[in-house]
């Protein structure tokens, strides 16, 4: 007890309990932040390449930065604000605002603000982050597929500059107004001339601006002829924003940002629905991303919720502004899914391969690939140039023109949505690239048991990442036959062997996708022993006759098995010590209890009262 208290009194000098503090961690790689994430004393809501935002049960003076002793209390959401360092002092005042942190180009904020002049806002939500898994390969690309090739050279400049000039003309696309709302319409109508499944996903936003309803995001699905219920994804959003048109009467026709994105989306739905692919493409255009991502978030959100196998995300955000005289592509995304971002490159270097492409670190700035990083799928951002962006965004002058410079570099980016859209969800025809891990650690322990029986447990540990389907289950095999199926977050199974005969083991791995993989094949031997005389000499097995409870001691004891006169089995005990009490609550008579150690086994007889 005095150990107990003195352990006590030291974790209270180390930390001090707070109920659901926000906090600030910051971490260094991949493995750090799959620490954070199993972390049972952190809940994380938003995350980047450093640092995590979490409500924390117990705060950590040592390993936190504290921000806000009560999350969530009073407030749906914290904001974060990217604004340039030299500028925040003059923002905070301006506008009255209490900064919870600053960091590199942004602050953080309680509650929704208004954001700096020229840049975007990313809220954080009371929901939980979830960490994309790095179980699945993207197909890696050696040559270029003549299909593909074909839908890619059907990209047309016309094509985008009609819908950049459709959407343009709406003067503003604010996100709850009129205009936010007839432009979802004509998205969602275009998508359904084209034969796929529409849907106009209603949510609500509490901004800045106000609460209410926000344009609808567009969901547009071409359902694969094999594989359904797996997808691969793309989006844009379709709002602007501009403070002429809030405060002085001006527009936010967002012709770059992001009427491009929306054009890009459509262009490929127009050539893409006239194939056929195994594999479900989705294409989205989501409402309100300038106020803080709310429309992506909603759409994300769901996915996760239902549980949506997703393989990538590819964003489309502002890709009309040339700067210089080279076609180059800047890819935004977190360390934490670095296979999509290999995965892009890989593509670009077969079907571009003069093309620069590079990836880039933004931290002005934010798009919709980030909710569906933060619900566990991997998303990327094409980017226009993240040094040289267009400087006319959330202006009157976001026009074709001054805005959009280039419809060639728009056609690029376009064809390279396809490109990476088209080699996953694989035109049908081909034979779909998948392969899988078996189970590591594959072991037998073998114990002794009762009734000429020996224990067998077979144990393993998870296949390693990097299968193209989802782990379902494994199954058990037995000199050569399934003997039984075990779900895909156990791994171990107990068996019996006769003793003197022996079994061979393997164990499958089954994945989603069809794919299997065996592991090696080990050898169970049924071989049970007794225990030396000296060893049977300090069992004790007491009282006898016994009225209640019944003490069993015995040196490495792991499990003690009672039977009743007529050899059923009754009761299976396994102790945490090397005795265990036994409540003998049957009916009087004799009962015989078997004993296993780590050495053998040793049988008493008892007669209950």
């Amino acid at each position: 007890m005095k150990k107990l208290l003195l352990t006590l009194v030291a974790l209270l000098l180390s930390s001090v309990m707070m109920a659901g503090s926000l906090v600030k961690i910051n971490y260094s790689g991949r493995t750090e932040l799959e620490k954070l994430f199993a972390d049972s004393n952190i809940t994380i809501h938003y995350y980047n390449d450093t640092e995590v935002y979490a409500t924390a049960k117990t705060f950590d003076a040592k390993t936190m930065t504290m921000l806000d002793e009560n999350a969530f209390r009073d407030n749906e959401v914290y904001t974060i604000v990217y604004c340039p360092d030299n500028a925040q002092e003059a923002y905070l005042d301006n506008y009255d605002i209490d900064a919870l942190a600053k960091m590199d180009h942004a602050i953080l904020a309680k509650g929704m603000v208004m954001p700096y002049k020229n840049d975007g806002a990313v809220a954080i939500f009371n929901k939980e982050a979830r960490l994309p898994r790095m179980t699945r390969d993207f197909p890696t690309v050696t040559e270029e597929d003549p299909l593909i090739r074909e839908m890619m050279d059907q990209v047309n400049m016309d094509s985008l500059q009609a819908t950049v000039q459709h959407l343009q003309d709406y003067g503003s696309r604010i996100w709850n107004t009129d205009n936010a709302f007839a432009a979802s319409d004509w998205i969602a109508g275009r998508m359904a001339s084209y034969g796929l499944e529409v849907e106009q996903q209603a949510f609500n936003a509490n901004t800045w601006m106000g609460s209410g309803a926000a344009g609808p995001n567009v969901i547009g699905i071409q359902r694969g002829t094999l594989y359904p219920d797996t997808y691969v994804v793309c989006g844009s959003h379709l709002d602007s924003f501009s403070y002429e048109a809030m405060y002085g009467g001006g527009t936010a026709p967002g012709a770059d940002d992001n009427a491009t994105g929306v054009a890009s989306v459509l262009e490929s739905v127009r050539i893409m629905s006239q194939y056929e692919f195994e594999y479900s493409i989705v294409y989205c255009a989501y409402g309100c991303e300038e106020m803080g991502l709310y429309g992506s978030e909603a759409y994300a959100s769901r996915c996760q919720q239902q549980g949506m196998d997703i393989i990538g995300y590819f964003n489309n955000d502002m890709n009309g502004y040339l700067y210089g005289d080279e076609i180059h592509i800047d890819l935004i995304y977190p360390n934490s899914v670095e296979p999509i971002g290999t995965y892009y490159m890989n593509v670009a270097n077969i079907y571009f391969p003069d093309m620069p492409v590079r990836h880039v670190n933004f931290n002005e700035g934010d798009s919709d690939h980030t909710s569906f990083n933060n619900h566990g799928y991997m998303g990327i951002y094409p980017f226009e140039d993240y040094q040289h962006y267009s400087p006319n965004i959330h202006t009157p002058q976001d026009l074709i023109g001054p805005s959009v410079n280039s419809f060639g570099m728009s056609q690029r980016y376009c064809q390279m949505n396809i490109g990476c859209l088209a080699e996953i969800a694989n035109p049908v025809g081909e034979t779909p690239v998948v392969s899988c891990n078996p189970v590591e650690d594959f072991q037998i322990t073998e114990y002794p048991l009762v009734k000429d029986l020996s224990l067998i447990t077979l144990s393993w540990s998870a296949p390693l990442e990097g299968s193209t389907g989802e782990l379902d289950h494994f199954e058990v095999f037995r000199d050569g036959q399934l003997h039984a199926a075990v779900e895909s977050d156990v791994y171990e199974y107990t068996d019996t062997i006769t003793e003197g005969l022996t079994a061979e083991y393997f164990i499958n791995a089954v994945y989603s996708d069809g794919c299997e993989a065996a592991s090696e094949t080990l050898v169970g031997v049924g071989n049970p022993t007794q225990l030396t005389e000296s060893a049977l000499a300090k069992v004790q097995v007491y009282p006898n006759p016994v009225e209640g409870d019944l003490t069993v001691k015995a040196e490495g004891l792991q499990y003690v098995v009672v039977y009743n006169a007529m050899g059923q089995q009754v009761a299976v005990i396994v102790p945490k010590q090397n005795e265990c009490l036994i409540p003998m609550t049957y009916p009087q008579g004799m009962y015989f209890i078997q004993l296993v150690t780590q050495n053998g086994v040793a049988n008493r007889t008892v007669v209950v009262k």
